[in-house]
């Protein structure tokens, strides 16, 4: 079983990637452990911007056919680098796309609500709201292009994902329990 989240910044993908890591005893690959893992088995220096969410928007129009289809390969290879067909919950990475035609995969969105998503980030960096809300506004921009440019797909586009949820309305706990139960009921 594979368990992908994509997430809007401020909906505590982090934190709920992790909590499902322990409920099912597999492990959880955030940003940071996926960078640790492709060092360790030395393929980080082959895909440095697929780490990173730098905005890479304008370099996409450039780019001829065969190489967009080369890229769309990228977060398949990159990840089944590092995990294998290994049970565990990802974090981001385009995930979602890399694993969508894997047979134990449930690929989640988390969104929610700007102004308590902005509230969230503004506690957890001890920020002001102003500087809270732009970081959020960047973060979700990167990740919407980084997705784009690695999947040429609409990044939080239900069609993408097999469970989309409002994480400001139900909170980490919620959630958790509603991903941890849709993941049982599934074949």
């Amino acid at each position: 079983m594979i368990i992908t989240i994509g997430r809007e910044c401020g909906c505590m993908g982090d934190e709920i990637g992790k909590k499902l890591s322990e409920k099912f005893g597999i492990p959880c690959y955030t940003k940071k452990e996926l960078i640790r893992e492709a060092k360790e088995k030395k393929i980080y220096d082959k895909y440095p911007m697929y780490f990173g969410e730098v905005n890479i928007e304008t370099m996409m129009n450039p780019m001829d056919e065969d190489f967009k289809e080369r890229l769309r390969l990228t977060p398949k290879e990159v990840l089944f680098n590092i995990i294998g067909n290994n049970d565990c919950v990802i974090i981001g990475r385009a995930s979602n796309y890399a694993f969508k035609n894997r047979e134990d995969a449930v690929r989640v969105f988390l969104s929610g609500e700007l102004d308590k998503r902005v509230s969230y980030i503004s506690q957890k960096h001890d920020i002001s709201k102003r500087k809270a809300e732009i970081l959020v506004q960047e973060t979700d921009d990167r990740r919407k292009n980084y997705h784009m440019y690695y999947t040429g797909e609409e990044w939080g586009y239900a069609g993408n994902y097999d469970i989309c949820l409002d994480q400001t309305k139900l909170h980490l706990e919620g959630a958790v329990e509603m991903i941890y139960e849709y993941v049982k009921r599934c074949p």
